[in-house]
């Protein structure tokens, strides 16, 4: 991916895609082409019913998940194309009761639970919630705690987005 590339398809961005091939009906997921960037959606993402999934050709809206150096993984935005609620399971009062207790700018610590050596990337968990952290190196070990920024609240998703404290 491109410089430019990486910025367009920033986490929690949304983006419109055109789905380009479906590989394995109903086993792996959706590849859908991003104005000449490879976007996937995993088959958890997509209805349970493959007869409901979106068919090559079809052009939608996703919300950027995560971004790597070959692919971008999506969440689809039409409730049509989806596994679940916008919310990510999250209800609405706790949705909100999250964003208040943590606003933008706010520090939490949070500790690390999973780790991903092949890209460098880990997600966090903190009192009422979790993050998906993009790597560009070795991640930190499973366990560690340390302080981390919220950047930003993605309501569709019901996801915050966080970054290491101090960078």
């Amino acid at each position: 991916m491109t410089e430019r590339d990486w910025r367009r398809f920033a986490v929690g961005a949304e983006v419109t895609g055109t789905v380009s091939a479906i590989p394995r009906p109903g086993a792996i997921g959706i590849f859908v082409d991003l104005d000449g960037a490879p976007g996937f959606v995993d088959v958890l993402s997509l209805p349970r019913q493959v007869g409901a999934w979106p068919s090559v050709g079809v052009t939608t809206t996703f919300e950027v998940l995560t971004r790597g150096p070959r692919q971008i993984r999506l969440w689809p935005l039409d409730p049509r194309f989806r596994s679940g609620p916008f919310g990510n399971g999250v209800p609405e009062h706790e949705w909100l009761a999250r964003k208040a207790r943590y606003p933008e700018g706010a520090v939490l610590t949070a500790e690390v639970s999973d780790a991903y050596v092949s890209d460098g990337s880990y997600v966090v968990r903190y009192e009422g919630g979790w993050s998906f952290l993009e790597g560009d190196g070795e991640p930190p070990e499973v366990g560690a705690r340390a302080d981390y920024e919220v950047v930003r609240h993605l309501d569709r998703t019901r996801r915050t987005l966080l970054r290491p404290a101090g960078t």
